[in-house]
């Protein structure tokens, strides 16, 4: 088992300077996933220098490693929203997803982007009864709304099923492919460092003054997070009104591919695909969406991951990777301005590649101060809801017990010789034994929001239960919200 994305297998990306100097921009972009890189999309013909910085390189955060699917079928969310709002609402949400999805289509198209783009039909399904009534009002709003829809029997794989349905117009494709591509596209028109962590955004009169790790500053008038998880806590608070929740994905060659994608209602929450990058054909078995606030062994998602893959299609994983999902309490992302000329982009729900695109022309239209139809859905700012009521409690609970619980005992139940927990000069620690007996020793505690860390044995990292952030055995920050590294000097 190979434990990397399969997104970037034979992808080849050059990489960009660093930034070494401060700069003055008019438009700050931070983050290079698809919503950052998809923002300078947008803005790279207007009136404004626009600068993206990445603390590693474009692309390889959040997007490498999601399904790679480009659909409106997101299990039956328009339910939830019918539910949490109104028809209007879900009605202006299914819009966006089309209409991202049609963005997307038509960059690849114009620009000739290899990204392995596929048109294929979409299922969702379910094996409990008891959803009967959700699916028929899912199938009630699609009518209403001019989507072609139809109830089978079965699904077009082996695999249990007792209620199924099924749309036209979705797509797969290869989201790293596609990020490489935009930023070969970009980097002649707009301005991009890459190895550059940003570590703060201070506000100065009418400008922003973005600080990195290097000691570097940059003055922009517009800064727009766009880092998957916003690095700062103020303003708006979103560590306090998200949750965060870990997909896990498997995927081996197979000798014949189909163009389908299908996604399960109940949970845990199941997603499978198909995928041919040139050289071979993979059928990809997604599963269990569990809050990382969760204190699992990372090898029990693999072995039950690797198992059920085993079990239903006769083969063990090639390759496993997981991603990180920000959960909103009303499934609608985050995406606008939080103070004067700051924005973010995040929350979206499982569904980074169509939020995250439509999230771009969003934030770009209200730079550019051109109405966007989907600013007040999608506002952090937006009103009440009874999912907000509801979930904001249990989102902060989960996380406050997570973050008792491993100040009491940092040590995990599974955790074995190689994993020790200690105090050293008044500093809790983390150390890991690696084969060679080599001690790598590094503060057990996450500088984002304190909490204890986790040791995941998979990954060899340590990650954080409350926000997921993610380090390396070093001490390196792989992840964020954190932007800074837990070495022992840094403590």
């Amino acid at each position: 088992m190979k434990n990397k994305s399969i997104w970037t297998i034979g992808v080849k990306d050059n990489s960009l300077p660093k930034l070494n100097k401060d700069i003055t921009t008019d438009v700050l972009i931070i983050g290079g996933g698809i919503a950052g890189l998809s923002l300078a999309y947008f803005l790279k013909d207007s009136k404004y220098n626009v600068l993206l910085i990445d603390k590693n390189k474009c692309g390889l955060g959040a997007t490498s490693k999601n399904t790679g699917k480009l659909t409106f079928m997101q299990d039956l969310v328009y339910n939830k929203l019918l539910s949490n709002y109104n028809e209007e609402i879900a009605s202006l949400y299914l819009k966006s997803q089309k209409e991202a999805i049609d963005i997307i289509c038509g960059i690849i198209r114009e620009n000739k982007i290899n990204c392995h783009l596929k048109k294929t039909k979409a299922y969702v399904f379910s094996n409990d009864e008891n959803s009967i009534s959700d699916f028929e009002k899912e199938i009630k709003f699609y009518q209403k709304n001019n989507i072609k829809c139809r109830t089978k029997e079965s699904l077009p794989i082996s695999y249990p099923s007792k209620i199924v349905l099924e749309t036209d117009d979705s797509y797969v494709f290869n989201p790293y492919e596609y990020l490489v591509s935009l930023k070969d596209i970009l980097k002649n028109k707009i301005t991009i460092y890459e190895n550059t962590c940003c570590t703060s955004v201070d506000k100065d009169n009418d400008y922003y003054l973005c600080h990195t790790k290097n000691g570097n500053t940059i003055k922009a008038k517009y800064a727009i997070m766009a880092t998957h998880y916003p690095i700062f806590i103020i303003p708006y608070f979103i560590p306090f009104k998200t949750i965060v929740e870990r997909f896990f994905i498997g995927a081996s060659s197979i000798d014949k591919i189909k163009d389908i994608q299908i996604l399960s209602h109940n949970d845990p929450s199941i997603s499978m695909r198909y995928y041919n990058n040139d050289m071979d054909n993979y059928f990809l078995y997604g599963r269990r969406n569990r809050k990382c606030t969760s204190s699992g062994d990372v090898r029990d998602d693999y072995n039950e991951l690797n198992m059920e893959y085993n079990k239903y299609f006769g083969k063990d994983i090639d390759y496993f990777f997981h991603t990180h999902d920000i959960m909103t309490y009303d499934n609608l992302p985050f995406i606008g301005e939080v103070d004067n000329n700051l924005y973010i982009m995040t929350g979206f729900n499982k569904w980074g590649n169509t939020n995250s695109t439509i999230g771009g022309k969003l934030i770009s239209d209200l730079i550019l101060e051109k109405k966007n139809i989907y600013q007040d859905i999608f506002s952090p700012r937006r009103g009440i809801s009874f999912d907000k009521i509801k979930n904001i409690p249990l989102f902060n609970v989960n996380v406050f017990y997570r973050y008792i619980a491993n100040k009491i005992n940092p040590k995990m139940i599974y955790y074995d010789d190689s994993v020790k927990i200690k105090m050293i000069n008044g500093k809790r620690c983390g150390i890991y034994i690696d084969n060679d007996g080599n001690e790598h020793i590094v503060s057990n505690i996450c500088p984002h929001m304190k909490c204890n860390l986790i040791f995941n044995y998979v990954d060899k990292t340590w990650d954080c239960p409350c926000h997921a952030s993610r380090f390396d055995i070093d001490g390196n920050v792989i992840f964020g919200p954190s932007v800074f590294d837990i070495k022992i000097n840094n403590e």
